[in-house]
């Protein structure tokens, strides 16, 4: 009986042994984990949120695990910081993004900011500025949280306007031509003005305009315009009608007035007037002794029915010596005009000297 009360004693021995020692290696662990001061929570994190800071305790190495760990919710927006200060601290800012308001071409839009200029906000509205765009603070100042920014749009276009200049009308007058009798000489046209015009435009509403250059790029051409100034068609037609001016169909200006019959003539080839001249139409016979030859003449019927018109003294003949005819008109060679000779027959006029010749 002796041996299996000692056996029975050395096993519970052996058993309490085991008991013993695990406890004693538990103890030595708990030791072990008082004295590093932690087994798993062995890292110092200073978290900072909306100027809020506190103090987590943590294991985890990874940023994102170290927010979920202490309970931090990150928006979409949200800014974090992280910068280790040595092996176990370490400090973690949050930046909360706030919005604002950004007005522009005729929307708003709301944008998430943090710590950034008008310029970067404006960037992030997707609005790009023009030349001449207005915005309403300065770019470089620093968002606020309920800001609005405002973007005027200011732009410049140029435009050109045509304008026609209306051409002027002149008259020459012709004592070759009957009065109220026109003829065109020039026709006239229209000229062309290039106005540039600015234009401003404030959030695409015209708001002033100037002109900025006035150019007459089309010269307008005067319309030339001969009227008739005779009573009748003058038979002895001036080279320049311009230089005899009629009123009312009568010369302006004249030294003095002869009355009296005026007959017409015809003559041969290259006749020859009694001062010398060659006789041609405009060459009219008179008394020397009255009008000198050589004076210049204008002639018209008393009537103002028939006209011959500007003449030169240049001949004469019994008639006109012996004072039964005033003016003798010469009308051309007796072959081709003599049936225009007839047909003036004799008729009273009177005899407007221009101006007196000098006997040749």
């Amino acid at each position: 009986m002796k041996p299996q009360i000692v056996n029975s004693r050395m096993n519970t021995l052996t058993k309490k042994s085991k008991v013993i020692k695990v406890a004693m290696f538990m103890a030595s662990v708990l030791v072990l984990v008082m004295m590093s001061g932690s087994l798993y929570f062995r890292d110092r994190v200073y978290i900072t949120d909306n100027g809020v800071t506190k103090e987590l305790m943590t294991s985890e190495t990874d940023v994102n695990a170290v927010l979920k760990y202490g309970k931090y919710t990150i928006g979409e927006n949200d800014r974090v910081i992280y910068e280790a200060a040595d092996e176990n601290t370490a400090y973690i800012t949050i930046y909360r993004a706030f919005d604002i308001s950004v007005i522009a071409d005729g929307g708003e839009i709301t944008v998430p900011v943090i710590d950034e200029t008008v310029a970067d906000a404006l960037a992030k509205a997707d609005v790009e500025l023009g030349q001449y765009d207005l915005v309403d603070c300065d770019m470089d100042s620093t968002v606020a949280e309920g800001m609005t920014i405002t973007v005027t749009r200011v732009d410049y276009k140029q435009r050109e306007e045509l304008t026609e200049i209306p051409f002027d009308t002149e008259y020459i007058d012709n004592s070759n031509m009957v009065i109220g009798e026109e003829r065109v000489v020039t026709e006239g046209a229209n000229g062309i003005r290039t106005i540039t015009i600015k234009e401003k435009y404030i959030d695409g509403v015209l708001t002033a305009q100037e002109i900025e250059k006035d150019v007459m790029t089309t010269e307008p051409v005067t319309m030339v315009i001969e009227r008739g100034t005779a009573l009748a068609e003058p038979y002895a037609k001036m080279a320049d009608p311009e230089s005899l001016s009629l009123v009312n169909g009568l010369p302006e200006s004249y030294t003095r007035v002869v009355s009296g019959k005026a007959t017409a003539y015809t003559a041969g080839y290259n006749a020859l007037t009694a001062s010398g001249r060659k006789a041609e139409i405009g060459t009219v016979a008179v008394n020397p002794n009255v009008i000198p030859y050589g004076s210049e003449l204008y002639i018209v019927s008393q009537d103002g029915k028939k006209v011959y018109g500007y003449a030169i003294a240049a001949d004469t003949g019994l008639g006109l010596m012996d004072g039964t005819v005033a003016v003798d008109l010469y009308f051309g060679n007796k072959y081709d005009y003599y049936d225009d000779s007839c047909r003036w027959g004799a008729v009273f006029c009177d005899i407007y000297v221009l101006s007196e010749g000098s006997g040749y």
